[in-house]
């Protein structure tokens, strides 16, 4: 049987599969293809019709050899960052309607007054204050008005709203006025979406807990209808199995569940490139690795410190500050397919708007105008044309270079060599940039990390980020331009609790926590058992979401010693330094609190089969390039080995082509199989670093 996993990115769709077909030997298969943001189902569908011709069958026959399809979507993300979800409502505690847009009343960059704040998703006639009141230990103040709830629906159905975000003060306490609610909705407006801060993310902090739930008001039903196609899609083809989509904790659940949960996808490709980090540093013993994953519309970063894959309690996207449990991933506009353009000052910027898929860099020839990274790294003859996306899609040298000269190169005055050099280097220079914001600024030192090498383009930049940040070695494995769908194939399913609690270390109370707890635990249970996963293959790993008093910030602290008693107060107090330190690389002796309990409820790690190296000799060739990338000056010939050609070391300067992949070996750099299906990159030594 085959295992199958599919990245839908902002510019292609990667696709990766694992198994056999009847007795035929273990086939591993992966493929990329341009996204189709218009049917993004139906572009699912033409991946898969091609993989099965890889696979020698047709569509039918692999999807009926198929035991699990996993699914990572940039949907919902899309639908916020466009603002293309749909009209939304906020049901909020009477006279807290403005909480959404008072924010937490300060800026992001507090020097300048100009900033403009993200926009509002729920217009302020939509914010409909409702009379309720419930305190802070969850006792209902102010029993629920049933009528002004109706009266709000029909607010709602005026307006014509298809999503209604619920979320009362305290309800993380006490969800029963918040329950009763969407039951008066779903009589009064049966077709309209209902969100509840209870469900989605029921923990304090009233303005983070009313963002989460309004995004996935206005992002959901967005998902909820590209899940159904996809299930239509395949149906028709005799699918008839769960389809499981990727979640941004790194764990898999299913169709049916997270169409009401759509704002647990927004990091959905990118959590599976940050599972496959943590397997191949287990794999290979590294226990501090950065993934640097760039694609076609972004450049994804995440941190593995100390062989364990944190997650943030909280994070922030596009300027949204979301409450619920994430892999923490941060991402820049700097891709493949990110547009360079010239301020009138002379200032070159690239990104964040990307030429995406169609019609794509200029040098696609699909009508783009707009200079990318892409049209730079052809120009400098990085990259072959003639067989990029392994050969699916030829280049137009003649297009980049007009799209350089007319947007780049003129207004600067320069050559359309040096305007293209410029657009790599400030691009190679925003990626080591958002590195340091992931290891320096965290107070973690990048000579002791190992890069990881992910997405299409990443391997033309890996040396330079290496040399910027001196980290030891970047690490190129064969399935790294599908690294996100790789990793997918390793996720377990997961279903993560989380419950506020609020316990100072002054009020320590072991009983309470068993309480919460156990009632977590029988929730959990009953969640795997549903998505299939058998008592036997289920784990629960609890995580203390804790701070220093007065701190602003959380972080996870993992809790492996059971249940609590008098004594467990010491080992959580040394559990919260040990972690802290590991995170921060450092660690005072200062009163702690415990914020929320997070409970990640899970099936046995899945195992991340590596790709192999390609047997295939195909001969070295030369070609001209330009040398200031490879630490050399001028043009220069330069070798071009294939993957299958790497039985030695390979100094540089020279060029390595993979499948859909291209890694610069600059001078004073050489590349070595680290092992089966795992190339790294490293410096040759000095005499100086040798002494």
């Amino acid at each position: 049987m085959i295992k199958i996993a599919i990245d839908t990115g902002g510019t292609f769709t990667d696709y990766t599969s694992v198994g056999c077909i009847g007795d035929q030997t273990e086939q591993r298969i992966a493929l990329k293809n341009p996204t189709n943001h218009d049917h993004p189902a139906q572009g699912i569908l033409a991946g898969l019709k091609e993989l099965a011709v890889v696979w020698g069958t047709d569509l039918e026959k692999l999807l009926d050899q198929t035991e699990k399809i996993s699914l990572g979507t940039t949907l919902a993300l899309n639908a916020l960052l466009e603002k293309k979800g749909v009209k939304t409502a906020l049901f909020t505690t009477l006279g807290f309607r403005d909480a959404l847009e008072i924010r937490r009343a300060q800026l992001a960059n507090q020097w300048d007054l100009a900033i403009e704040n993200p926009m509002v998703l729920v217009p302020r006639r939509l914010r409909l204050g409702i009379e309720q009141r419930m305190d802070y230990q969850g006792a209902v103040i102010k029993p629920l008005n049933e009528a002004a709830v109706r009266a709000a629906c029909q607010k709602c159905r005026e307006e014509e709203v298809k999503a209604i975000a619920v979320c009362y003060l305290f309800s993380f306490l006490n969800p029963d006025h918040e329950k009763r609610t969407a039951e008066i909705i779903r009589e009064e407006l049966p077709e309209v979406f209902v969100s509840l801060s209870s469900e989605v993310s029921p923990r304090i902090r009233e303005y983070e807990r009313t963002t989460t739930t309004v995004i996935n008001a206005y992002c959901t039903p967005v998902l909820a209808d590209y899940l159904k196609n996809v299930k239509k899609e395949l149906a028709a083809f005799g699918w008839d199995k769960p389809v499981h989509i990727m979640k941004n904790s790194g764990g898999l659940s299913d169709s049916q569940a997270l169409e009401n949960f759509g704002v647990k996808t927004l990091l959905s490709g990118p959590a599976g490139g940050a599972v496959g980090n943590l397997s191949l540093g287990n794999y290979l013993g590294r226990t501090h690795t950065v993934l640097a994953d760039m694609g076609g519309t972004s450049f994804d970063l995440h941190v593995v410190s100390g062989g364990v894959n944190q997650l943030v309690p909280q994070t922030e996207l596009d300027g949204y500050p979301l409450s619920i449990p994430m892999i923490d991933i941060r991402s820049i506009g700097a891709g493949g397919g990110s547009i360079a353009h010239v301020e009138a000052g002379g200032r070159v910027l690239i990104g964040p708007d990307s030429a995406g898929s169609i019609p794509g860099p200029a040098c696609y020839n699909q009508g783009g105008e707009q200079p990318t990274v892409t049209d730079a790294l052809l120009v400098l003859g990085l990259i072959n044309g003639d067989n990029f996306l392994g050969g699916k899609l030829p280049l137009s040298l003649d297009q980049a270079v007009k799209a350089i000269q007319e947007k780049v190169a003129e207004p600067l005055n320069l050559s359309v060599q040096d305007a293209a050099r410029i657009i790599y280097s400030i691009t190679a220079e925003m990626m080591a940039d958002a590195m340091r914001l992931v290891t320096t600024q965290k107070g973690n030192d990048p000579r002791i990390y190992s890069l990881i090498s992910a997405g299409g383009a990443f391997g033309l930049f890996a040396a330079r980020i290496m040399e910027s940040l001196q980290m030891p070695e970047a690490l190129i494995p064969v399935q790294g331009p599908v690294f996100c769908s790789w990793g997918m194939l390793g996720a377990a399913c997961r279903y993560d609790i989380n419950q506020s609690i609020l316990m100072e270390k002054r009020q320590w109370d072991a009983k309470r926590l068993n309480t919460m707890v156990s009632a977590m635990k029988a929730e959990g249970m009953t969640q795997l058992e549903r998505l299939g996963v058998e008592t036997s293959r289920q784990r629960f790993d609890l995580m203390l979401e804790m701070r220093y008093v007065s701190q602003h910030h959380e972080i996870s602290v993992p809790w492996t010693l059971g249940e609590f008693n008098a004594d467990s107060l010491k080992d959580v107090e040394q559990a919260f330094y040990q972690t802290h330190e590991a995170i921060y690389e450092y660690a005072e002796d200062k009163d702690w609190e415990i914020i929320d309990l997070h409970l990640a409820c899970s099936e046995l790690d899945q195992e991340n089969i590596l790709f192999p190296t390609s047997k295939a000799i195909s001969g070295i060739t030369t070609k001209t390039v330009a040398g200031e990338v490879f630490n050399c000056q001028g043009e220069i010939a330069v070798p071009v080995y294939q993957d299958g050609d790497l039985t030695e070391v390979i100094s540089g300067p020279a060029l390595i082509d993979f499948a859909y992949t291209t890694l610069i070996v600059p001078n004073g750099f050489y590349c070595i199989q680290e092992d089966e299906g795992i190339f790294a990159l490293r410096k040759e030594a000095t005499d100086e670093s040798a002494n």
